[in-house]
């Protein structure tokens, strides 16, 4: 039976698509680095985000992290959206009783704030980011450090991401995982982290709880 909903940030609850790739635009143009399609750019996305600088420039990994987080903090709060039903889908999940965590690969201050810009923070039980744990996903360390807090285990928990890094999280900590439908990347590449459910429409999580993973009564 599942207790407990893990959801990964940025492309599963807030809808940060648009800021991320103006961020990585920003810092590319800035430090010299030409012809990267967005395409290559949405892959990246749920990455640990020196990893993905470390990908164009080795050398200048650490700058181009610090430029790409200056520009997306000063262009957070205009850019950033809830995506459609999040938030009356959190209302439902946490009247029924069930224990809710974000796991992500944003920093403290930046979850928080995302949370805070959307009115979202009183409904998450843990918010686990990547100071939390030495490993980040897809290694199972943030999965299992939400678990923990949350008192769980991983047959009670379902972690829900729109890429593979979050699936392969989930998976890896023993957890049934759904991958969403709004996700930015395309469905082949989740299909390829072999989720246990596809979620068409969030308002389709409460019936599929309710239905093949039930949860709690």
């Amino acid at each position: 039976m599942i207790r407990a909903l893990l959801f990964d940030l940025d492309g599963t609850v807030a809808d940060t698509n648009g800021l991320i790739l103006a961020s990585f635009r920003h810092t590319f143009s800035a430090h010299g680095v030409e012809g990267v399609a967005d395409e290559a750019i949405t892959a990246l996305f749920g990455e640990p985000l020196d990893r993905s600088m470390t990908r164009f420039k080795p050398a200048e990994s650490a700058a181009m992290v610090a430029t790409y987080r200056v520009h997306n903090k000063a262009h957070h709060d205009d850019l950033i959206r809830p995506f459609p039903g999040v938030q009356e889908a959190l209302t439902a999940l946490k009247e029924k009783g069930y224990l809710l965590g974000i796991v992500t690969s944003k920093r403290q201050e930046m979850a928080s704030r995302s949370l805070a810009c959307l009115g979202l923070a009183p409904f998450f039980d843990v918010v686990v980011t990547p100071e939390n744990t030495k490993e980040h996903k897809p290694h199972p360390a943030p999965v299992l450090y939400a678990m923990a807090r949350l008192g769980v285990s991983p047959e009670e928990t379902l972690m829900i991401g729109d890429s593979p890094y979050d699936l392969l999280s989930g998976r890896a900590a023993g957890c049934q995982t759904v991958a969403v439908s709004w996700s930015s990347l395309p469905r082949t590449v989740l299909e390829d982290a072999k989720p246990t459910f596809f979620l068409e429409d969030i308002n389709d999580l409460m019936p599929l709880l309710a239905g093949p993973l039930g949860g709690v009564q």
